[in-house]
């Protein structure tokens, strides 16, 4: 792969980086010349991403809801490379990803603790970081489609009650309300907001051929994206070259929200 080293001597706090979109920025990062800490509550996964040997990646488990952990993930980033520029909040989970036998309740809870608490958690603590750093940052949210538009009635995702939207709208608001209050410090805050992608988050669903028709179907590109896609508007939107872009909802989804 072409270098282009857009990251060179930045150090990126990437979470849910044992899969999808998280893994996927990973290897952009590296590429464009990162250093970077990935972490995620599947150990088994990050041990897969220190397969590759890669001298500037280094790894640390942690559950992101539970500040006493995500404090931790800061300070070994601080400890090991020394400043933390970047932070991705690619951790996400939807209510398919639990127990069948989970309620309503249940669900709501599960996928609001990851989705919203999680990121507002991993924000306020690199927040705390880059501001006595001084030297500013970035920030980029994974938001999605459903942070601006609801399920639409062609997929049998949500009765109404499904939490993915809500969680996802206040991944927005975090975005821009963060956004305008840390321009002063020059910490830019965006979100990433993506139509379908091909990760674990939609295996199940893509698995049904009619499902996974009227998925593409609803992208007027007429496919789902595939995570390096994704990775990439994260990357620009962490380097330099986005300096002046914060508070912004960046759609990533072949002409979904323009429908």
């Amino acid at each position: 792969m072409h270098m282009t080293a857009r990251l060179k001597n930045k150090v990126a706090i990437v979470t849910g980086a044992a899969s999808g979109i998280g893994s996927a920025t990973i290897e952009k990062f590296l590429d464009e010349g990162a250093t970077v800490l990935a972490t995620d509550i599947n150990e088994a996964g990050l041990d897969q991403l220190l397969e590759a040997e890669e001298p500037r990646l280094t790894t640390f488990p942690g559950n992101i809801n539970k500040y006493a952990e995500v404090e931790a993930i800061i300070s070994e980033c601080v400890s090991e490379f020394g400043q933390v520029n970047i932070l991705v909040n690619s951790a996400g989970i939807t209510p398919r990803t639990l127990p069948p036998e989970a309620d309503f309740e249940e669900r709501w809870e599960a996928v609001m603790e990851v989705n919203a608490k999680g990121t507002f958690l991993m924000c306020h603590a690199a927040v705390e970081e880059m501001r006595q750093a001084g030297n500013g940052g970035s920030i980029v949210n994974l938001g999605s489609i459903m942070s601006l538009v609801a399920h639409p009635p062609s997929l049998p995702f949500s009765d109404g009650f499904n939490p993915y939207p809500q969680s996802k709208g206040a991944v927005l608001q975090l975005t821009r309300d963060m956004g305008i209050r840390l321009a002063p410090d020059n910490i830019r805050v965006n979100a990433v907001c993506p139509g379908f992608v091909y990760t674990a988050l939609t295996e199940n669903v893509t698995e049904m051929p009619d499902v996974h028709e009227t998925m593409k179907a609803l992208h007027p590109m007429g496919r789902l994206a595939e995570p390096s896609e994704i990775a990439n508007v994260i990357a620009f939107l962490s380097s330099d070259e986005a300096s002046f872009v914060t508070a912004a909802a960046w759609t990533v989804d072949g002409g979904y929200t323009a429908v």
